[in-house]
């Protein structure tokens, strides 16, 4: 959580966050850092604090940027990692982990279109193909009109 009221400026603070991921290992060398869309989204910020907080992590040698593709954690010699799946495969992972863990609950809606739009930064296109993957796999059902919920959990994917 960013403290807006605080000293420490704003950018600062998400660097300091995604410098945090890329210590825990939660972002492995090679892999991509969240975008500036992403980091928009995420941290409600505005693109001039993502730009200068990827800035800022450049500066300090913990990730590099490929022009037209995006910033990866590590020294420029770090082999980039490509992403295997699609971007509706993890999020629709990502969202079945949510609901895994319990933050999203059985009879409980998962976010609208529009919030995962905004999340993760894609097209609504995209977020359908993710929410229908879910629902092919048993984790959500949806109610015309009405929006998606979560399944039971009975009905649950197994494994």
């Amino acid at each position: 959580m960013l403290n807006r009221e605080g000293p420490v400026p704003i950018y600062q603070q998400v660097a300091n966050e995604i410098r945090r991921r890329i210590a825990s290992g939660a972002i492995p060398p090679g892999h991509a850092i969240p975008s500036e869309h992403q980091i928009v989204a995420e941290f409600e910020v505005s693109r001039i604090t993502a730009t200068k907080a990827i800035r800022t992590l450049r500066d300090d040698g913990l990730v590099y940027t490929v022009r037209g593709i995006g910033s990866f954690a590590g020294p420029e010699d770090q082999p980039r990692v490509t992403e295997t799946t699609s971007p509706y495969q993890r999020v629709a992972a990502e969202i079945a982990e949510r609901i895994r863990a319990g933050e999203l609950r059985p009879d409980f809606p998962i976010p609208s279109e529009t919030t995962l739009m905004q999340q993760y930064g894609l097209a609504k296109g995209t977020v359908r193909r993710a929410v229908a993957l879910l629902r092919e796999q048993g984790w959500v059902f949806t109610v015309p009109m009405r929006g998606t919920y979560v399944a039971a959990r009975k009905d649950w994917p197994k494994a």
